[in-house]
């Protein structure tokens, strides 16, 4: 008696399944595409109102440091949507996520906030419960931007103990 052998498997799951996922593919860099484009966009219109409002600032002669901080402000929001950007290429390119770019972006954005604190500073009393938050927020901030340099220290030196 001859040992029974099993029937192939049919090729109609095996099509699905392809079909499934070049229709994923296409999806995911629809959104890519369309995530691109959306960064592209709020690049230009921060770009734009950054420099109306500097336009504005020296037509009505507004306080140097108030422009400065919000020119910085907006230089760094424009680092973050190019550091986002070059992250989405990266990952078109490798079909990978890195964490670095990440790292840089929270950065970054720490940074963006730490200086905003400290232009609000000369608002603040010089005592109370307001100084007390203030002085907090700053603290924990600086911690998290020392704590953020350290993880892409960390991750620089095992890509280049790995390599």
């Amino acid at each position: 008696m001859a040992p029974e052998q099993a029937e192939p498997a049919p090729d109609a799951p095996r099509s699905l399944d392809r079909s499934l996922l070049s229709g994923l593919v296409g999806f995911e860099a629809f959104l890519y595409g369309a995530v691109a484009i959306l960064l592209a966009t709020a690049a230009v219109l921060v770009l734009v109102g950054t420099v109306h409002e500097l336009a504005h600032a020296i037509s009505t002669s507004a306080g140097g440091v108030d422009t400065a901080v919000t020119v910085l402000d907006r230089i760094l929001l424009l680092l973050i949507i190019a550091e986002l950007a070059y992250t989405l290429r990266f990952v078109l390119r490798t079909h990978k996520i890195a964490v670095e770019p990440f790292l840089f972006i929270g950065l970054i954005a720490v940074v963006r906030r730490i200086l905003i604190v400290t232009a609000q500073f000369e608002r603040l009393p010089s005592t109370g419960r307001l100084l007390t938050n203030f002085l907090l927020e700053l603290g924990l901030l600086g911690f998290l931007a020392l704590a953020l340099a350290i993880a892409v220290r960390l991750i620089r030196h095992a890509e280049s103990s790995a390599d």
